[in-house]
């Protein structure tokens, strides 16, 4: 986009401003403009009112109307299968409800009222939505909905559908619904194609785009159907895709709609190619890796550094069969561990502060990971998102702003060290002197190599997976912990019961990545804000409470720039490493991929994510024509 005042594109909402006229001269107008985006002339009640194909976080959308994105192949040919690995079970279709683990791949099944574009920071675009009505003092947001929608049994997709989806979600849905959309005052159905969200303030900026990720369920299905519980019923979608078939245990199949209402949309060119997209399930990764090599997936990110230098079959890398690949990371999620401070050992600051001081990073990334993940200082490494060492003086005013709400200022005077936790720089030795003094000061004492409490119980915590390979990792942090006395147990769960111990808060220690967009927003309240942090579902693993951090989660939505916004989530940064409730470990830099032969993606990748919706079935490539059924070896894999 250009700045210079004197380049006014058709399509710039700053440009085309429509006075208010008769309906006849309107008409006129409207004939002689072709553009997606015009403006009412307030008047002395009213705010002057917008309509457009898109809206963005920060100045305006990049693309104009009528235009795909510009990381897709308009002309990938349709076909084919794109097999991909899942690690554990599903259970429900309803990826939504609180009940319950879908499988990969359930969003497919319902469209949203926007769509991202991951070439922008955090610009949404409409396709089920034809037109976005929005005034200027942001008090509430209209969309209007495309009336050629439909669902996958042909039925309209209307505002009612819309209107029952939002209370169904914030009201029978996860947490999760329930806190992002908290600032939603009403919703009303004007009519059958347009639907009015009012807000209970004008300050949340994000709330506009937020509410674009809202799935559009189909009140005709779901209306005399328990949203709450879990279902293997499969539901009517409104998507791209829809399950065709599944096995719990072994597989889910979707199939391409073949009617689906927006397949020749614009921004749908490119993107949903393959006919088939099927998970196959599995209980072990060393599995996983026997089918890739098998030629029986397609796809596979890869985390582990021994199995990207070594585990691959050699001879298919070779003759072309299996193909590395590596794509710029430019939004890693860090890996972090998360302590539960509601257990109430892990109450007492000083010992998350020990546990965090315990912790040997280096050598795991040095030894194990060979250079593919970075050692992280910062939840947002890798970012500009991250803290520095001190903060700017613009962090340093945000953060005196909040100060009274500070326990203690160490955020405003303590540097954050380059190797995050403190003491990272220093000997085995001494940081195990320092964790014995702090487990001390809490009441802890070291009797015959056992670190017991008050009352002599012996300190024990238990840190609970889901991966059987990371148990691997943690041997040396469970003999690292036994220098301090400390007994740490690794519990392997299957992924069903795993989610089951997160909702209910059911854990000491886990490794967890915190997802966030390039634009972090509204879902860091759900991630360490203090609203239900004691509520089973929360996204507060770590059970932060903390006002300041509070505080400045709600001044996030407020910020009116991108700089605004950077120095805020800097500084929500540093209050919540000073906590020690969550230790950022490591990111993955690059997208680390395998994948076969029998799939091939677009020359330029968006900035922000590898899609896998632009990808497509190599036309040459052998294996593409088969059929779904599993053959012996197949079967015989999977099995494992």
């Amino acid at each position: 986009m250009h700045n210079d005042k004197h380049h006014c594109p058709s399509w710039s909402i700053r440009c085309l401003i429509i006075p208010a006229l008769s309906l006849l001269s309107l008409a006129i107008v409207s004939g002689l403009i072709a553009s997606s985006i015009t403006a009412s002339t307030p008047t002395a009640e009213e705010p002057a009112i917008r309509y457009t194909h898109g809206i963005a976080r920060y100045g305006e959308p990049a693309l104009p109307p009528n235009t795909g994105f510009p990381y897709v192949n308009s002309e990938a040919p349709k076909g084919g299968v794109l097999r991909q690995p899942m690690l554990g079970n599903f259970d429900t279709f309803n990826g939504y409800g609180p009940q319950g683990k879908a499988p990969q791949g359930h969003h497919y099944i319902h469209d949203t009222l926007l769509i991202r574009s991951w070439d922008e920071p955090l610009t949404k675009y409409g396709i089920l939505t034809k037109t976005i009505e929005q005034p200027e003092d942001n008090s509430w947001i209209a969309f209007h909905l495309d009336p050629k929608a439909r669902f996958h049994d042909g039925k309209p997709i209307t505002a009612h559908d819309v209107v029952f989806s939002f209370k169904t979600l914030t009201e029978q849905g996860n947490l999760f619904w329930r806190q992002f959309y908290q600032d939603v005052a009403n919703v009303t159905a004007t009519s059958d194609h347009r639907v009015l969200f009012t807000f209970k303030h004008n300050r949340h900026h994000e709330l506009p785009l937020i509410l674009g990720q809202l799935p559009i369920l189909a009140s005709h299905w779901w209306r005399d159907r328990d949203f709450s519980q879990s279902t293997q019923e499969i539901p009517v979608g409104s998507g791209p895709y829809r399950i065709k078939r599944f096995k719990p245990g072994h597989f889910v199949e979707y199939e391409r709609v073949p009617d689906y209402w927006a397949a020749n949309h614009p921004l749908n060119r490119g993107r949903f190619n393959f006919d088939i997209l099927r998970f196959d399930i599995f209980r072990d990764n060393n599995v996983i890796l026997e089918a890739m090599n098998s030629g029986l997936l397609d796809l596979r990110f890869e985390t582990d550094a021994r199995y990207w230098r070594s585990a691959y079959s050699q001879k298919a890398l070779s003759a072309g069969k299996l193909i590395k690949a590596q794509w710029q990371n430019n939004n890693p999620s860090v890996y972090s561990l998360v302590i539960n401070s509601r257990r109430p050992l892990l109450q007492d600051i000083r010992v998350r502060e020990a546990i965090a001081t315990l912790l040997e990073i280096d050598p795991v990334l040095t030894n194990l990971f060979d250079g593919m993940m970075v050692r992280a200082n910062s939840l947002f490494a890798g970012t500009e998102l991250a803290a520095a060492s001190l903060p700017s003086p613009d962090e340093r005013t945000l953060l005196e702003q909040t100060a009274k709400e500070l326990e203690d200022t160490t955020a405003l005077t303590r540097p954050l060290t380059q190797s995050w936790p403190p003491l990272q720089n220093k000997s085995k030795r001494e940081r195990l002197k320092h964790a014995l003094l702090l487990l001390q000061q809490a009441g802890l004492k070291l009797r015959n190599g056992t670190l017991t409490t008050a009352s002599g119980q012996p300190v024990v915590f238990e840190f609970l997976l889901s991966n059987p390979s990371l148990e691997r990792l943690l041997q040396s942090q469970v003999r690292r912990f036994a220098e301090a006395g400390i007994k740490l147990n690794l519990r392997t769960v299957d992924s069903a019961s795993y989610i089951k111990s997160l909702r209910s808060l059911d854990f000491d220690l886990i490794a967890h990545t915190f997802n966030h967009t390039p634009s972090p927003g509204t879902e860091q309240r759900s991630f360490w804000g203090s609203t239900d942090a004691h509520q089973p579902g929360t996204r507060n693993l770590a059970g932060l409470e903390n006002p300041a951090i509070d505080q400045l989660l709600e001044q996030l939505n407020l910020a009116e720039t991108r700089a605004e916004l950077v120095t805020t989530v800097k500084a929500i940064d540093r209050l919540i490493l000073w906590q020690f409730k969550v230790i950022p470990l490591a990111y993955q830099p690059n997208w680390m991929i395998v994948h076969s032969n029998r799939i091939t993606a677009p020359k330029i990748a968006p900035r922000y994510i590898m899609d896998r919706t632009t990808l497509w079935a190599t036309p040459s490539a052998p294996g593409q024509a088969s059929t779904l059924g599993q053959s012996d070896q197949e079967k015989e894999i999977i099995a494992k």
